[in-house]
């Protein structure tokens, strides 16, 4: 039997070890990840997307300096493009700073050199003012899509922005026709965006956070979305879609990761 001395010493280790975990876990890391899409032509190209979602930047100069090191390393990958899947503020319900935070966050995106930045709005965004932040976004040179498509030729590719289901701003629309031979790709927030009945092909998207608390053996406390439970993280694939959906970033409510990793991630599409 332990003598309480030893009890309290292993009850400390074993706080320390977990607080060490759950600190761990929201730094960020890199994911990659390696998709095939079927096209319509026959080719072997391969397309590098780096794909960021659930940013959750709190109104800080130190927020904003992490964050601006986390995107040194993500050009440091030089990926073809970069699509951003959207809540940049961290709690966009009651944030009253949206004017001073949302050009800080906006120019750090600016820093991108020839690599095309392609964003949708997510739940934060459109809670705390979705035209302030499309205008500050698109300031900085980034393509702010809501339920239309962009054909970026450079990369002889199409990426359609959905919007966001989780707050009713979804409206399904076609991939145009000038799309017809390039590589199609859906960005969305909520991952139930990809499950609308004509939505089909490869979709990326974030918002579940993958959990971001997740009990072993049980599963995360809390998702709030309607997609499908095997669609709550990672990839999900069925005869009609495929849909990717990333542990994001950072977090939302309680400032903690359990089992759920903060991430970005470098796909590699071949295609």
């Amino acid at each position: 039997m332990m003598n309480a001395g030893f009890r309290s010493i292993f009850v400390l280790a074993i706080v320390i070890l977990v607080s060490i975990y759950l600190h761990t876990a929201t730094i960020p890391r890199m994911n990659t990840k390696s998709l095939q899409v079927a096209t319509d032509t026959e080719s072997s190209k391969t397309l590098r997307v780096a794909l960021l979602s659930d940013l959750h930047i709190q109104w800080s100069p130190a927020a904003v300096t992490v964050l601006s090191e986390l995107w040194s390393g993500v050009i440091e990958q030089t990926p073809d493009v970069i699509l951003l899947a959207g809540d940049y503020i961290n709690d966009g319900s009651s944030n009253d700073d949206l004017v001073s935070i949302g050009p800080a966050i906006a120019n750090v995106f600016r820093y991108s050199g020839d690599i095309p930045v392609v964003a949708v709005l997510g739940n934060h965004d459109h809670w705390s003012g979705a035209d302030a932040w499309t205008q500050h976004l698109s300031e900085a040179g980034v393509i702010v899509l809501e339920n239309e498509t962009v054909m970026l030729d450079a990369i002889g590719t199409c990426i359609r922005g959905l919007g966001d289901v989780f707050t009713d701003h979804f409206e399904y629309v076609d991939f145009p026709n000038i799309c017809d031979d390039t590589l199609q790709i859906t960005l969305t927030h909520d991952p139930a965006g990809a499950f609308s009945p004509k939505v089909k092909g490869l979709v990326l998207a974030g918002h579940t956070h993958c959990g971001q608390i997740s009990i072993p053996f049980i599963g995360p406390l809390y998702v709030p979305s309607q997609a499908p439970t095997e669609a709550h993280c990672g990839l999900y694939q069925d005869e009609q879609r495929q849909v990717f959906v990333s542990s994001g970033v950072g977090t939302s409510i309680i400032p903690l990761r359990f089992n759920a990793q903060a991430s970005w991630d470098l796909i590699t599409i071949h295609y």
